[in-house]
Parts: structure tokens; sequence; C-alpha cells
């Protein structure tokens, strides 16, 4: 590809916030791109074969099927150069270290994804396709042999929350949370250790992946783990407040109240 040739980058993620971040950064780069864009897996495998796009930022957990999913169906002569999006699934990690291939752990940081987008761009450019697609193959491979975790992927909750520290990465089991609050754009987690770790994540986003017979919203601020719940406290007028093993107090919100009360058996 000369240089002067317009990238073709195809944007797959079904959170439009995500799909625009991305794009955001890639106007911000000298590059010519050509934008395309997909919300589902069946939208990315239908622009991967009509469009034929360089590079694909992939997410790996769409609301219609997975990543993997998406590239099992795509003829291996079509899969283009690829940069794996994820956000907390230990098994994608770990796929991708063995491979050898790129991938962003959300929430990544603008230089973490210059690096990944220089890297994808120069293997385009140097047309290492068939090397590429070996690694994938190597990777499809490695996921069958692996499917049980895949379909924890695809249809479970979290077990374990990925958060990266400099150059490790820290797992934190979900059993182990007490409960989660808000903090600006992030979400502090707590554990039953009294442990804190900071996650850039919305508490919508959050309260998604987490097992709803575990975890349960309280208000727009806070999400409680119901294990590690003390009492709950009736304030009078249909008021409730909630009171975590370690005496953290949560005001329980009407919004959340009638499932919240069910959930803990409380009428």
């Amino acid at each position: 590809m000369e240089d002067s040739t317009p990238i073709k980058i195809l944007i797959a993620d079904d959170e439009s916030l995500a799909r625009k971040r991305i794009e955001t950064f890639l106007e911000e780069t000298p590059y010519e791109i050509t934008f395309l864009q997909a919300s589902t897996g069946k939208q990315t495998i239908d622009r991967i074969v009509n469009e034929t796009p360089d590079l694909v930022f992939l997410d790996i957990k769409m609301t219609d099927m997975t990543g993997f999913d998406v590239l099992q169906k795509v003829p291996k002569e079509s899969i283009p150069e690829i940069i794996f999006v994820t956000a907390f699934d230990t098994f994608a990690v770990q796929a991708f270290e063995v491979q050898a291939l790129d991938f962003l752990l959300k929430p990544y940081k603008k230089a973490r994804f210059l690096a990944a987008l220089e890297r994808g761009i120069a293997r385009v450019q140097q047309s290492q396709e068939h090397s590429f697609r070996e690694k994938v193959g190597e990777l499809m491979a490695y996921i069958s042999r692996e499917r049980p975790m895949l379909d924890d992927l695809s249809h479970g909750y979290l077990e374990k929350i990925v958060l990266k520290s400099k150059k490790k990465y820290i797992f934190i089991p979900t059993e182990s949370v007490s409960h989660i609050k808000a903090c600006g754009y992030y979400a502090e987690i707590f554990t039953q250790k009294g442990n804190k770790h900071i996650y850039r994540i919305s508490m919508t986003d959050f309260i998604d992946k987490l097992d709803p017979k575990f975890f349960s919203r309280v208000n727009r601020s806070a999400i409680v783990n119901r294990t590690f719940i003390k009492e709950v406290v009736s304030e009078g007028l249909g008021d409730f407040s909630i009171v975590m093993a370690d005496q953290t107090a949560f005001p329980l919100s009407k919004t959340y109240k009638s499932t919240f009360l069910k959930r803990m058996g409380i009428k």
C-alpha cells in the first residue's frame, strides 16, 4: 500500500461512545483514513466481506456475538489486519498474549491506542497478511480448545475484573467485590478486604457485566454485592438505607427499590 493511499479502517463496537472515541483518536492522526463502522457482529462480517477494510478495531463482546464468532464466520482469505478491543475478559487477554496478537484493554489511554495503530498500519503497508492470518488461525485453534471459556465470555457474567497497573494485569474476583461507587467518569471498586481499585466505566455498563444473582444497583452512584449486606434499615415513609459488612451505608433510591427489596425477600 502506498503512503498516499487512504487507509480503510472499520470500527466494530456495539457502544456508540466507544466507536466515537476511536474515531476521534484516528481523526487526530496524520493518516488519510476512510472510516467504516459496525455496531453488531453481523454488520461487522458484512463490512469485512463486502467493503474490505485494511484494518479493523474489533470489540470482543458485542450484543449478538463475540469478535471470535465474527472471525469464524469470515472467510480466511478475507480477514484483514485486526486490533482486538476488550474490557475485563481474562480469557480474551490470555488468548491474545498466547498468540502475540495486538489488543487494547479498555479503558486504554491515547498513547496505547496510537502505539497499536502504528503497528497495525505498519503491517498493512508491509503486506504481512499471510503471517497475520496464520496467527489468527492459531488463535481460532486455541479458542476451539478452550471453548467452554469462550461460552462463558459470550453468555456469562464477569467472574474476574481485569485491571491494568503499569505493566501488570491485576485480576479481581467479582465474588470478592463488596460494593462499587461512582466517582466522576470512574468506578471505585471496594473488596471485602477493604482494598480499593479504580476503573474507567459507567455504572450502567458495569451493572450489565455483573451477575444479578449477587449484585444490585441501589442508587445512581452505587452497586452492592448483596452477599456483604449487613442490614437493610427502614427509615420511615417508604425510605430504606443499606448497611454493608464494613459499615458503609447507601440510601436506596425509589428507582431501584422495588427490584432490590424483592431480591432481598423483603415485602
